[in-house]
């Protein structure tokens, strides 16, 4: 009976263990980090053993200056990501396993004004893109110029940051652009509410309209090159 026992519990622990391996396995690993600074932001990727479901990171920033990243379902590499190369603007990184998640603190040197995650599958990484201020740039511009001897811009999706005056000039190719979508789509819209009100008779407006927009379509698809703006 008491070798009956024995082999009883023998068998359970052997159980347990095998669900904690599996259940282990099934975490992705966190091994290390790597910054970028950038001079309107900065990247921090998290390299992984297997890649993490969109769903299972979150963020958030602290008044204090931290910032923490949660992933669930995963683990990490304790001593090799709290000891990663770091960069400015991260001082200081920590590491905080728990039984269904880990959480990674950044002590971040700046503003975060913005944040976004982006996940990918091959290779297995996370990448964090941080977003400083559009006046803390223009004071980076500033002093760059002023190291320089001459202005100096940023360029972005949207357009240009002035170093002078830190303001954000739309690209002119985009204004035009905009523009000229703006006025087909209001000389269509016209067009046909005068139809609307006249018994017979075609108006100018609705073809004039949609050439126009079809016009500024088809150059902005085929024969624009961003490279010389």
């Amino acid at each position: 009976m008491k070798i009956f026992n024995k082999n009883i519990n023998i068998a359970i622990i052997c159980i347990t263990l095998g669900i904690v391996s599996i259940n282990a396995q099934t975490k992705s690993i966190i091994t290390h980090v790597n910054i970028d600074n950038k001079k309107n932001g900065a990247f921090v990727k998290l390299f992984t053993t297997s890649p993490v479901e969109q769903k299972h990171i979150t963020g958030w920033s602290t008044d204090d200056g931290w910032f923490y990243i949660t992933v669930l379902n995963a683990i990490a590499d304790s001593g090799r990501v709290a000891s990663s190369e770091i960069k400015y603007p991260v001082s200081e990184i920590q590491v905080n396993n728990a039984d269904e998640s880990v959480q990674i603190a950044l002590k971040i040197n700046k503003t975060i004004e913005n944040f976004e995650f982006y996940q990918s599958k091959s290779p297995p990484e996370i990448l964090l893109s941080l977003r400083f201020p559009v006046n803390e740039i223009a004071t980076v511009l500033e002093q760059e110029r002023e190291n320089m001897g001459s202005a100096v811009s940023i360029t972005t999706e949207a357009g240009q940051i002035e170093a002078d005056t830190g303001v954000l000039i739309p690209d002119q190719y985009k204004r035009i652009r905009a523009a000229l979508y703006l006025s087909g789509a209001s000389l269509t819209i016209a067009g046909a509410a005068l139809e609307s009100s006249k018994s017979e008779g075609f108006s100018w407006e609705i073809p004039t309209g949609l050439a126009i927009i079809a016009g500024t379509f088809i150059y902005d698809k085929y024969f624009h090159n961003p490279k010389k703006d």
